[in-house]
C-alpha cells in the first residue's frame, strides 16, 4: 500500500514537470509566434531583401527594421546587410575593424549619422559583436569620413603596385575634385572640364586592366567608378543640366549593390535606406489634385515652424510631379533579380517624424480615406505586413515622405509594413566624464591689458601663460586677458607677442588688474653664439613651408592629449543687435594627436564643463549651433585641416618677408597670395572664393608654424528665395603655443562677414558671427578618453543657470566696430 501510495505521488510529480513543461513550450511558441515577422518561406524565398523608410527620421521604423535585420540574419541566414552609406567608407570600416585597429565604433564613420548616431544603430552594433558573422556594407556612391581619409592613399597604392604611374599634378586633381569636391572652376570651362573627364577616364581604363585577385582590389576599382558618376552628377547640377531627379545615383548605387552580390555570391543581402531608392516603377504614380492639397498643407504647416529657408511651393509640386521621369535603383535592381528580391516600404497613420533637411519635428498629417493607411486603421491594425502581389487596385499611401500618392502600388513594392503611429529617432547619449574632468572652481583670476611701451596700443593676441604648467590664455583685440591664478607664488606669469621681447611677473606681485608694457624688439637681436657666428641659411618661402609640413610629426604632438579650451561665439548685425552669445569652458580629447585631415573633427571628442549665455536662443538649437560648432572651427585650424597653404602650397604664391622676434627666437614671416581659390585651397565652398591672402610665422629652428592669418573673401551671388545679393568674407587668426617641446592650438579666431542687397542693390544689412577659442590646459600624461564625438557636443546637454564657475569672469560681450572693406572684416 505504502508503495503504490509512493507511486502514485511520484507519478503526480511527474504529471506536474510534463505539465509545466508543456505550458512552458506552449508560451514560448506563441511568444516565437508574436515576435515572428516573416515566415519561414519568406525567409528561404529570397536573396536581397530591402528595406526601406518614409523618411530618414522615421524612429518607429528604424526599431522594427532593427529587429527585421536580426530576424533576417538568425533565421533566414543574411548576413550582409547594406545601408544607403558610402561603398568604400564601409568596406574601410571592415578592413580596420577585422585586424583590430578600430573598435565596432568605427561603423559609426562609415554609416552615414542619420542612422549612425541613433540609439537603434547603437543596438545594431551591440548585436555585432556577438554576431560577427553579420557584416556592415554600403551602396552609396556619396562617400564620406573614411573616404576622405583613406582612399586616395589606397588608390595610389594600388596604381604603384601595378606600374600605373600618376603625376604628383594628377593626384592633387583627384584630391581637389573626388574628395574635396571643389569643382566651381570647371563648372564655366568647357576645356577644363573636358580634360578632367579625359584624365580620370584615362586612369579608369588603366585600372580596368588590373587583375581582381582580392577584395581591396575590387572596391577600389568600383569605388574609383563610383565617385567618379557622382563627380559627373554633382558637376552636370552646378552646370545646371537637366537631370531627371536622382537617377545618375540611383544607377550608381544599383550597380554597386549588384557588385556586392557578386563579390558575395553565397551571401543573401539585407539592403536599408529610403524606401525612394528601393522602388519600382514609380513613374506610373498618378499626380492628383489631393497630392498637390497635401504638399501645400505641408508646406504651410513648415513655413509657421521653421526659422530654415525652403524651397518655394512651385518647386515643391514639380519635385513630386517630376517622379514620372524616376527610375531608382530598386526597378534597377527589380530587373536584374525579379523574384529573388523583395522590397519593402513602410507607412503611418499618425504620430512625429524629423525633418532632416530643416531639423524640425513634424506631424503626420490625417491619410485621405481611400488610402491604404486609413483602410488598415478601420480594420484596426496596429501594426501589419501588407503584402501586395494581388492588390490590382489603385489606392493612396503616403509610403514616400508622408505625401500621399495615387498608385498601383504593387508595381511599386512587394510589400508596405504599417505602424499605427510614428515617432522620431531617439539618438545616443554618450558617458560624460564631467566628475573626473572638472576643474575646480577655486582659483581666482587676474586680468589686465597688454600695450606697447612707446605708443601704448594695445597688443592683440599677445601669449599669457605660466612658467611651470599649462595654462594659458591671449589677449583679445582690446589687449585684454583674463586668466586663473596660480597657487604657486614664486612662478611666473610670461607675456610675449610676436615683434616684441617677452616679459614676466611673479605670481605673488600680481594685482587683481595688471597693465604690462612690452618693448618692440630690435631685429638685430643676438639670440646666442651659434647665430653670432652664422647667418641664418637663406631659405625661398617655398622650401620654409616645405620644411614645416615636414616637421609637423617632430613639432606637434603624435599621441592622444587632452585640450580645455575657452570657447566664445557671437553673432550680431549692425541694424539691430546681438543675437547670440554663448562661452563655454570645454575639455576635448583628441585619440590620434595632430597631423593634416580632410575631416580633422574625427579625431576629436569632447565634454561642456561649463556653459553661459545670454540669450534665449541657445534652447531651441540642435547641436552644431553656438558653441557646438566647435567642430567647424577646428575644421578652419592650419595643422588639423588640409585645405590652406601649409597642405594646398601650389594654390599659393609665397613671399618671404624676412625674420621678426618672438621669445627671443628668429621666426620667418612669410606672405601668401591665393592662385586658384576655391574650397581645396581654402575649406570654403560654394560660393566659391574670389580671393584669399594671408601671413604664416614659422620658426627659423624647428620649423614649427606659430600663428597663421588668412583673409578669403566670396563670391557675390543672389538667393534664390529672397533674390538678395549676398556676400561672405572670413578671417582666420590662430596661434600655437610651445609646451614642453610641443605645440599646441593657443588661439583659433575665425570671423565671418555677410553683407547682404537687395535686387536693386541698395545695402540692407551686415551680419557678423565671431568664433574664439582659446586654450586654457593641456594634459598629454594622464590623459582622460572622451565618448561624445565634438559635432555632438551640445546635444542633450542641460546648462546651470546658476554655475559659480561664471563668478569672477564677466561677460566679454561688447562690441567694437572696425570695418576692413579688404576682408569685410568686423572687429569687437
Amino acid at each position: 500500500m505504502c508503495g503504490y501510495t509512493l507511486f502514485a505521488e511520484q507519478n503526480k510529480i511527474l504529471m506536474k514537470i510534463f505539465t509545466l513543461l508543456f505550458l512552458s513550450i506552449l508560451c514560448s511558441n506563441q511568444l516565437l509566434s508574436q515576435e515572428s515577422i516573416f515566415s519561414e518561406s519568406f525567409l528561404t524565398d529570397y536573396e536581397i531583401i530591402l528595406l526601406g523608410e518614409q523618411t530618414h527620421g522615421d524612429g518607429a521604423v528604424f526599431e522594427k527594421k532593427l529587429a527585421m535585420v536580426k530576424e533576417l540574419h538568425e533565421k533566414g541566414g543574411f548576413n550582409l546587410l547594406v545601408f544607403e552609406s558610402g561603398l568604400y567608407d564601409n568596406f574601410k570600416a571592415n578592413q580596420l575593424y577585422s585586424v583590430k585597429k578600430e573598435d565596432v565604433g568605427i561603423f559609426k564613420q562609415s554609416v552615414g549619422s542619420l542612422y549612425s548616431d541613433t540609439e537603434v544603430f547603437q543596438d545594431l552594433l551591440d548585436y555585432i559583436e556577438t554576431h560577427q558573422e553579420l557584416k556592415i556594407l554600403g551602396f552609396d556612391s556619396q562617400e564620406s569620413n573614411l573616404f576622405d581619409q583613406y582612399f586616395l592613399d589606397d588608390f595610389k597604392t594600388l596604381c604603384t603596385n601595378n606600374n600605373i604611374s600618376i603625376s604628383k599634378e594628377t593626384y592633387i586633381e583627384l584630391e581637389k575634385t573626388l574628395v574635396v569636391r571643389d569643382l566651381e572652376s570647371y563648372v564655366g570651362n568647357k576645356k577644363d572640364s573636358t580634360a578632367l573627364y579625359d584624365r580620370i577616364l584615362a586612369l579608369q581604363r588603366k585600372i580596368d586592366l588590373i587583375p581582381k585577385s582580392n577584395l581591396e582590389t575590387k572596391v577600389i576599382v568600383q569605388t574609383f567608378k563610383s565617385v567618379f558618376s557622382d563627380l559627373d552628377f554633382n558637376l552636370k547640377s552646378l552646370q545646371k543640366e537637366k537631370i531627371h531627379v536622382q537617377n545618375p545615383r540611383d544607377k550608381q548605387m544599383a550597380e554597386n549593390l549588384t557588385f556586392i552580390k557578386e563579390t558575395y555570391p553565397n551571401e543573401k543581402i539585407i539592403g536599408w535606406g529610403a524606401s525612394y531608392h528601393f522602388a519600382n516603377r514609380l513613374n506610373e504614380f498618378e499626380f492628383t489634385e489631393e497630392t498637390e492639397n497635401y504638399i501645400k498643407q505641408n508646406f504651410e504647416l513648415l513655413d509657421s515652424i521653421t526659422d530654415h529657408s525652403h524651397m518655394e511651393l512651385n518647386d515643391e509640386i514639380e519635385q513630386v510631379k517630376s517622379l514620372r521621369f524616376a527610375k531608382p535603383m530598386g526597378q534597377i535592381l527589380k530587373e536584374n533579380y525579379g523574384d529573388k528580391l523583395f522590397s519593402l516600404a513602410f507607412t503611418s497613420y499618425e504620430g512625429n517624424y524629423l525633418d532632416i533637411f530643416h531639423d524640425n519635428i513634424l506631424p503626420i498629417l490625417n491619410a485621405p480615406t481611400n488610402s491604404i493607411e486609413s483602410k488598415l486603421i478601420k480594420q484596426g491594425a496596429k501594426e501589419k505586413l501588407k503584402f501586395l502581389e494581388n492588390i490590382d487596385d489603385k489606392f493612396y499611401s503616403s509610403a514616400l515622405g508622408y505625401i500621399p500618392l495615387y498608385a498601383n502600388w504593387n508595381n511599386v513594392f512587394d510589400g508596405i509594413y504599417f505602424i499605427e503611429k510614428m515617432y522620431p529617432p531617439i539618438y545616443s547619449e554618450y558617458d560624460s566624464h564631467e566628475e573626473k574632468l572638472l576643474i575646480p572652481n577655486k582659483l581666482s583670476t587676474v586680468s589686465g591689458t597688454v600695450l606697447d611701451t612707446e605708443t601704448s596700443q594695445q597688443i592683440a593676441y599677445a601669449d599669457i601663460y605660466y612658467s611651470d604648467n599649462n595654462l594659458s590664455t591671449i589677449s583679445n583685440l582690446k589687449g585684454e586677458f583674463s586668466i586663473s591664478n596660480s597657487n604657486k607664488q614664486n612662478s611666473y606669469l610670461i607675456f610675449s607677442a610676436i615683434g616684441y621681447e617677452s616679459d614676466s611677473v611673479q605670481v605673488q606681485e600680481l594685482q587683481k588688474k595688471n597693465t604690462i608694457r612690452l618693448k618692440k624688439s630690435n631685429e638685430n637681436i643676438v639670440l646666442n653664439e651659434v647665430v653670432v657666428t652664422a647667418k641664418l641659411k637663406s631659405l625661398s618661402a617655398e622650401e620654409i613651408i616645405k620644411k614645416a609640413r615636414k616637421n609637423i610629426e617632430r613639432n606637434y604632438v603624435q599621441t592622444p592629449y587632452n585640450q580645455s579650451y575657452f570657447f566664445k561665439i557671437i553673432d550680431f548685425n549692425l541694424k539691430d543687435s546681438l543675437s547670440l552669445g554663448e562661452e563655454a569652458l570645454i575639455q576635448t580629447y583628441n585619440q590620434k594627436g595632430v597631423n593634416g585631415s580632410n575631416r580633422p573633427e574625427n579625431n576629436f571628442y569632447g565634454e561642456i564643463q561649463h556653459l553661459r549665455n545670454n540669450t534665449d536662443k541657445y534652447d531651441k538649437d540642435r547641436f552644431n549651433n553656438g558653441i557646438g560648432s566647435l567642430w567647424v572651427v577646428l575644421n578652419r585650424d592650419i595643422i588639423l585641416s588640409k585645405t590652406n597653404v601649409l597642405y594646398r602650397t601650389s594654390s599659393y604664391d609665397l613671399t618671404n618677408d624676412g625674420t621678426v622676434n618672438y621669445e627671443g627666437r628668429k621666426v620667418y614671416q612669410i606672405s601668401f597670395e591665393n592662385n586658384s581659390p576655391g574650397a581645396f585651397s581654402t575649406g570654403y565652398g560654394y560660393p566659391a572664393p574670389e580671393n584669399s591672402h594671408g601671413k604664416i610665422f614659422v620658426d627659423s629652428e624647428n620649423f614649427a608654424v606659430l600663428r597663421y592669418e588668412h583673409c578669403i573673401k566670396r563670391a557675390a551671388f543672389v538667393s534664390k528665395k529672397t533674390k538678395n545679393t549676398i556676400q561672405y568674407w572670413h578671417k582666420i587668426v590662430q596661434s600655437y603655443k610651445n609646451v614642453s617641446g610641443m605645440y599646441f592650438i593657443n588661439l583659433l579666431d575665425v570671423t565671418n562677414t555677410t553683407k547682404v542687397y537687395s535686387p536693386e542693390n541698395t545695402f540692407l544689412n551686415t551680419y557678423i558671427q565671431i568664433q574664439k577659442l582659446v586654450s586654457n590646459n593641456i594634459e598629454t600624461k594622464n590623459v582622460s578618453v572622451l565618448k561624445r564625438p565634438l559635432i555632438d557636443l551640445k546635444k542633450g546637454f542641460k546648462k546651470n543657470t546658476t554655475d559659480p564657475f561664471w563668478n569672477d569672469r564677466p561677460i566679454d560681450l561688447e562690441i567694437k566696430i572696425q570695418e576692413n572693406e579688404e576682408c569685410g572684416e568686423i572687429k569687437i
